[in-house]
């Protein structure tokens, strides 16, 4: 009798059922003299090894199947990157600039939004009337900022994911930039600022700039007086961001590079962010920038964090941000803020614009917009005593204005028509507009964020800039001089109205 060794299993698997108990036995095949019930009790044995021998070889093939099944799939996602990468430079570039001229803090969730078939206008009155518009808004001027041909990616968390982290490390090489010539911005020396862990909470020069008025319990403004005219705190706010000079040395630095603040080359570089970005003019959102990175450079902060949440103090930039970003849309068209951005404009980019000829013979505009600006205050003022003839201020201002308005293009909302189809304006914004709502939340229809103040959004926004106008009642002086302000008023609001007309007809 010969015998056949079947091989161990485990008796516990549930692959095997009560007839294979006894099937890691030695299984003995019976000789010529067998009978007919053993030879049949030996088959019925060795066909069920076999059978499940069959169910083990199919179980493999199968298992090769789904192998192979998985790999157009693999293969797809790999092309779906490649179809990413080969976006990637274009992304980077786009993402960098936003992060400057557009929108400094990011919501990933709202990157991520699908583009909805009707959205409202980002230069829209109600851009920040709820939780909603701005939230439409916002993806409105991301879709116009970034170029059609990315629209497909936008949705992916790769898209996000890029410019998220570009936006990030713009941040810190601006920031580290402007440290070395902040000394020459702010007029302090440059050990103040160069050095990231200099105590800069006991200096006293540092904190009048931001309004410090204990060292031992320092209280930061929403708007300190770095931020306006002669570093002295307005708190009416009329004059906020009057402080034009250090706002455009920041962004001169940045986007024209720090030896442009010492010189008055018309050369320009390749590597300059203004001409690889192709921007030719500020926006509501660099402006907005300057301001918080210059609060920024002046704290103990040695780190800008990307949450927007700073850590020594804990100063919460995101609103800041916001904050002035708000003032500054609401508030675009008014004179004031006009004859700010147009001085803004000519220190930045004046030397782009004329030759090394041209810079010979071309009158320097500054004095004569800060003095636009002075009489445009002295209007403004509730103190007539402090006015010698404000109706020659007036009147001057209003000359200097239109006189600037022919040799440098007027100020727009934003630089976006220069990298897309579709151009865009400067804003149809009622100045009026002083809703205080919080930035855009997903989560809610207008949820504000706690801000350093909590009284200072609304009235920043609602009392920031004077706007000057003539009684529409007022009877006309002997001289005249009501009607012909009143005429002049006209001309130059016309002037404005007609350059976003001019702007608009290029959609």
């Amino acid at each position: 009798m010969s015998h056949i060794l079947q091989p161990a299993v485990d008796s516990s698997s549930s692959e095997w059922d009560d007839q294979d108990a006894d099937s890691g036995r030695i299984v003995s095949v019976p000789g010529p003299g067998a009978s007919k019930g053993e030879l049949l009790e030996t088959l019925k044995v060795l066909q069920i090894q076999m059978q499940k021998l069959q169910d083990e070889n199919r179980n493999i093939k199968e298992e090769k199947k789904t192998l192979h099944a998985k790999k157009p799939k693999q293969k797809w996602r790999t092309d779906t990157h490649d179809e990413f990468s080969i976006h990637e430079d274009t992304i980077s570039i786009y993402a960098r600039k936003y992060g400057m001229m557009v929108e400094m803090f990011l919501s990933s969730d709202l990157l991520n939004k699908c583009l909805p078939e009707s959205l409202i206008p980002f230069d829209s009155i109600d851009h920040y009337k709820t939780g909603s518009t701005q939230e439409s808004t916002f993806i409105d001027e991301l879709y116009h900022h970034f170029p059609e041909s990315l629209h497909k990616v936008m949705e992916s968390s790769y898209f996000s994911d890029l410019v998220t982290k570009c936006i990030a490390d713009t941040h810190a090489n601006e920031i580290k930039k402007l440290r070395g010539v902040a000394g020459d911005i702010f007029e302090l020396p440059s050990k103040y600022v160069t050095n990231t862990s200099y105590n800069r909470a006991n200096i006293i020069e540092i904190q009048r700039l931001l309004g410090v008025t204990s060292l031992a319990n320092p209280t930061y403004k929403t708007f300190p007086p770095v931020l306006f005219p002669g570093l002295v705190e307005d708190k009416s706010l009329k004059t906020v961001f009057g402080n034009w000079k250090l706002l455009a040395q920041a962004l001169k630095a940045s986007l024209r590079g720090i030896t442009s603040l010492h010189q008055t080359s018309s050369g320009s570089s390749a590597h300059m962010n203004s001409m690889k970005w192709s921007v030719r003019q500020v926006t509501p959102g660099s402006i907005a920038w300057a301001a918080v990175i210059a609060i920024f450079l002046l704290l103990p902060d040695t780190e800008f964090s990307s949450t927007g949440i700073g850590k020594r103090p804990a100063l919460n930039y995101r609103e800041l941000f916001f904050t002035y970003k708000k003032v500054l849309v609401s508030k675009w068209s008014t004179r004031r803020i006009t004859l700010i951005v147009t001085n803004i404009n000519h220190y930045i980019f004046q030397a782009t614009k004329l030759s090394a000829l041209d810079l010979a013979g071309q009158e320097d505009h500054t004095d004569m917009i800060d003095r636009a600006l002075t009489a445009l205050d002295m209007e403004s003022s509730t103190d007539e005593s402090d006015m010698s003839d404000p109706e020659t201020a007036r009147h001057a201002a209003i000359a200097d204005l239109e006189r600037v308005s022919g040799s440098i293009s007027q100020p727009n909302l934003s630089t976006l028509q220069q990298h897309t189809a579709r151009a865009t304006s400067g804003p149809v914004v009622d100045v009026g507009v002083a809703a205080a709502v919080g930035p855009p939340n997903v989560d809610s229809e207008a949820a504000p964020a706690s801000g350093p103040e909590p009284d200072i959004v609304q009235e920043s926004v609602s009392s920031a800039v004077i706007v000057d106008e003539v009684p529409e009642d007022a009877e006309p002086a002997p001289s005249g001089r009501w009607k012909q302000a009143k005429t002049r008023g006209r001309k130059a609001a016309a002037s404005v109205s007609a350059n976003h007309a001019n702007i608009r007809s290029h959609k």
